[in-house]
């Protein structure tokens, strides 16, 4: 077989062939660490009824509008202070019994320790 392709003994030779089958693929690794859940919105029917207020045919705002943001930005209420979620705004409730100053009720607002 060897004489019939004129091969030597010191020549080399190169074969090229086709594999059937070679490696698995690799699994996939599952994710066995428990990751923190995604804060999901709470839908509230009708949450618009704890901003406005009828009284003797007028619309009486029941909360506070942020001085930053557009119309219908309203402030929420916190112990200490006034937060608005849109432009971040924080402002210092008067006459609180636990005063704090400007910076304290920022720290606050960003999840800060409270004391």
């Amino acid at each position: 077989m060897i004489i019939d392709y004129s091969i030597e003994e010191s020549s080399n030779v190169y074969l090229i062939v086709a594999l059937e089958g070679g490696a698995k693929g690799k699994k996939k690794k599952k994710d066995t660490k428990k990751g923190k859940k995604k804060h999901k919105k709470k839908k509230v029917k009708l949450a618009i009824l704890k901003y406005y207020k009828v009284e003797d045919g007028k619309v009486v705002r029941l909360r506070q509008m942020c001085k930053v943001c557009p119309p219908g930005t309203f402030l929420a209420e916190h112990a200490d202070r006034l937060y608005c979620g849109r432009c971040h705004t924080a402002y210092q409730k008067v006459g609180g019994a636990d005063k704090k100053g400007a910076a304290g009720a920022k720290d606050a607002a960003k999840g800060g320790k409270k004391k």
